[in-house]
């Protein structure tokens, strides 16, 4: 309390934003592929009228718009079909996924890992997924984890990782005035996760909890890579939590 009686509020600053990727990462592959099958094929075929093959492990570190286009694209449609039924394709697929019957599951050890950098007050947790905003939120709501993210970084108007991951990590560096773009710390289980964040200049964790394992991480490149999200002492201190 100062010496005119108003109270003085110290404001702790951010050091560090841990990006989250959701499919692979947060969320078991193995429970929610059949539903990832889904929302693709039933907009595509309520929108186009034919039914695209659909192997979610293809596309891993893809992101929505770039996956629609190529299922369209190999149903045989030019690009300007492919540029007009695109945008249907997406809100149909958001509206399918909001309806249908999902099987979602946590990875392990993410439940504790979040728990544990909420209560740092050197750390923001965000996510940064491939999937459209409303999937992304409906994911997270469904396993309960919406409340430790500050904000989401989704792909609705993304063709490609990379420029995804690279507004995701200068928005970060410039609203929570961190030291280097190093600071942000990008958790990905895929090769592309690692090649978008090493290219932005982030630091890159890898998690073999998806369709790739330890030693595919590493020879991407990833600063760090471990076999799964339980906070052990290792992967706290590479998220820097002291």
């Amino acid at each position: 309390m100062t010496r005119n009686g108003s109270l003085l509020v110290l404001i702790l600053p951010t050091h560090f934003v841990v990006l989250f990727d959701i499919d692979g990462t947060l969320l078991s592959t193995e429970v929610t592929e059949e539903s990832e099958k889904q929302r693709y094929v039933e907009a595509i075929r309520y929108v186009v009228g034919k039914e695209p093959f659909v192997s979610p492990p293809r596309f891993a570190g893809m992101v929505d718009p770039q996956i629609c286009t190529i299922l369209l694209e190999e149903l045989g449609l030019n690009k300007e079909v492919v540029n007009r039924f695109l945008p249907k394709v997406l809100v149909r697929m958001s509206e399918v996924y909001r309806k249908m019957e999902k099987k979602i599951d946590l990875n392990v050890g993410v439940a504790g890992l979040l728990a544990t950098l909420a209560i740092s007050p050197g750390h923001i947790t965000a996510v940064l997924t491939g999937n459209l905003k409303e999937i992304a939120e409906q994911k997270l709501i469904q396993t309960d984890i919406r409340v430790y993210f500050s904000r989401l970084f989704c792909a609705d108007h993304y063709f490609d990782r990379t420029t995804l991951v690279e507004d995701a990590v200068c928005t970060c560096v410039t609203e929570y005035g961190l030291r280097a773009r190093s600071d942000v710390i990008v958790v990905g289980d895929t090769p592309r996760d690692i090649d978008a964040a090493n290219a932005s200049r982030a630091t890159s964790v890898g998690i073999a909890s998806g369709v790739y394992n330890v030693y595919q991480l590493k020879e991407a490149g990833a600063t760090y890579v471990y076999s799964s999200l339980k906070p052990t002492r290792e992967l706290l201190t590479a998220l820097r939590v002291s």
